[in-house]
């Protein structure tokens, strides 16, 4: 039951940062970078303190701030840097590119989470940088296909997005609840 309700917390953690992520992408290649870039922002202050304030209900785990100060500052760069990416149409702007540049904005996201929280443990780190990783390799090819598609549509699909992404994290972060329970 334990890992049942970190998916639920998991899904209340990821589901507003995708979809406003995926709006921006959306705002991004319709030509509207300033409304881009303000979804960029609204996400990170607000999937960063959803997880502030959540994550001690999954884990137990009472982030730091400087931990939530990290969040801001890497989804909010991230979000934006990746809205101009996926809004791109070069060649050189392919799946391939977004597995690369997805697995290692996920992995360089543990890593600076892991630094700014003192004491954390390896094992976790490096852990969550598998989840991050893998999550963010996987995404970044359907969130490319959401700028094409009307803006409901688009948020619709970034909800089931946001529950993938959940399903994969949860399965790696927290699989020990699972085998505790």
């Amino acid at each position: 039951m334990q890992f049942v309700s970190a998916i639920f917390w998991e899904f209340i953690q990821n589901a507003p940062v995708l979809v406003l992520f995926v709006a921006a992408v959306w705002l991004w290649a319709n030509d509207r970078r300033r409304d881009a870039i303000i979804c960029s922002v609204i996400s990170a202050v607000v999937g960063s303190l959803l997880i502030r304030f959540t994550e001690p209900l999954i884990s137990g785990y009472h982030e730091p701030w400087s931990v939530t100060l990290v969040n801001i500052v890497a989804f909010g760069g991230l979000q934006v840097l990746f809205a101009a990416y996926l809004g791109a149409g070069g060649r050189w702007s392919n799946w391939k590119t977004d597995a690369l540049f997805g697995g290692l904005a996920g992995v360089g996201l543990a890593l600076a989470q892991g630094a700014a929280s003192d004491g954390s443990p390896w094992i976790g780190i490096v852990l969550h940088g598998l989840a991050l990783g893998l999550i963010g390799a996987l995404l970044m090819g359907g969130l490319r296909r959401q700028k094409d598609k009307p803006l409901k549509t688009a948020l619709l699909n970034a909800a089931w997005l946001a529950l993938f992404m959940t399903l994969v994290i949860s399965a790696i972060d927290y699989s020990y609840l699972f085998l505790l329970s």
